[in-house]
């Protein structure tokens, strides 16, 4: 009799044309529009040359040779130098058509001959001329700025050295030409993260908790009051847990089966990036899908209602806990985890997207299955409680 209401309960499920649309045409529906509204959140923005005015006061072929090597076209081109007297760069400043104006006024050798100290000699040959008007992209002005800095304390200290004790010279040109990088690049997971994932994992959380129309559907269908599908059930010989059941484990089985296109419809369509582990996906869905169909059997189980009344407040349950793992903001997991952490405990939402979230980032599986099992103890009070208040309820008359 188990296999037999499992049966005809996923039949029922299949039938149902409401169902099917919101447990798999409208996740594909609105995975799609995420895709085309987020997918390049987390790609990156390309950098371009920096289109900057130079006013040489004196011809410096070194120079002009360093500002022909930053502007040479290619990837890794950094500069588009626009060579200009000092007032024909004021005007294309003006005009912003640079970001800036780089004077610069190189002392020649016979300077540095006729110099009796460092001092007499200008040290910092380059100086940068920024427009205040020019704010929307301080970026660049910020890169002209530390680009301009640099150069002069490099030429500060060479040209020091080289007056002062000119037998230094050489370690400090090697000292300055070698590049050190104090960063470490260590990768955190197998997969990669952008911003746009957040909507997707919280997309799959959201329909996992769509299984909680069906698990209350199934608990009203249970109970005679209600429903004379619950009045004719109720009068039959089958074990009114055995029949719970079965009906749980169908719904269960078309929710999860559903869920898994979804996730396909995700992988080989939309390309979206879940990581190398496709088991620890299928596992998240499924308890998803438990945590969303007992949550609706729970709430179906509670008092006299109307059928209408309680998918109203499932509906706004299911918004709210979407809305706080991040399906309209993607950072507001976050922020309740600074503020109010104990919310993303017992949010199954919240509970879904950090798994999923896990997955991808920490090499390790320990918060992974912190969540799972946070998962599974919330869809054991769920059910263990709706299997009580369905046990409980008798009839005086039918």
């Amino acid at each position: 009799m188990f296999f037999h209401t499992m049966k005809y309960t996923l039949l029922n499920l299949l039938r149902d044309k409401g169902q099917v649309f919101w447990c798999v045409a409208f996740p594909l529906l609105l995975g799609t529009m995420f895709h085309f509204a987020f997918g390049g959140l987390g790609s990156g923005e390309s950098f371009s040359a920096i289109p900057v005015a130079v006013v040489m006061q004196e011809e410096s072929s070194e120079l002009r040779s360093m500002f022909d090597s930053l502007s040479k076209p290619g990837e890794d081109q950094f500069l588009e130098v626009t060579y200009a007297s000092a007032a024909d760069a004021r005007e294309l400043l003006k005009a912003k058509e640079v970001y800036g104006i780089i004077t610069a006024d190189l002392p020649t050798v016979s300077d540095y001959r006729n110099a009796a100290s460092i001092e007499d000699v200008s040290t910092y040959p380059l100086s940068l001329a920024l427009s205040a008007e020019m704010t929307s992209d301080p970026l660049y002005q910020s890169i002209l700025s530390v680009l301009v800095d640099r150069f002069n304390i490099e030429y500060s200290a060479i040209a020091q050295a080289a007056m002062k004790d000119p037998a230094k010279l050489p370690a400090l040109l090697h000292t300055v030409s070698e590049e050190v990088s104090y960063i470490r690049h260590e990768s955190l997971g197998a997969g990669s993260v952008d911003e746009s994932l957040t909507y997707f994992f919280n997309l799959i959380a959201m329909t996992c908790l769509y299984a909680a129309m069906i698990g209350n559907t199934l608990a009203i269908s249970n109970q005679a009051n209600l429903s004379d599908l619950g009045a004719r059930r109720n009068v039959s010989p089958v074990p009114r847990l055995l029949a719970t059941l079965g009906d749980l484990t169908g719904a269960l089985i078309f929710e999860f089966s559903s869920l898994l296109i979804t996730i396909v419809y995700l992988t080989l369509v939309l390309k979206v990036d879940f990581g190398n582990h496709l088991g620890g996906v299928t596992l998240t869905c499924l308890c998803g899908c438990l945590a969303g169909l007992s949550l609706g059997f729970l709430v179906g189980c509670i008092g006299q209602f109307s059928k209408e009344t309680k998918f109203g407040f499932l509906m706004a349950a299911i918004m709210i806990c979407c809305f706080l793992s991040g399906l309209m903001i993607g950072n507001m997991r976050a922020l309740v985890e600074d503020f109010c952490p104990l919310l993303n405990r017992i949010n199954p939402a919240a509970l879904i997207s950090d798994a999923l979230y896990s997955l991808v980032v920490y090499p390790s599986y320990t918060r992974f299955f912190t969540n799972i099992a946070g998962l599974l103890l919330l869809s054991a009070l769920f059910c263990l409680g709706g299997l009580a208040l369905v046990r409980r309820k008798k009839y005086a008359s039918l």
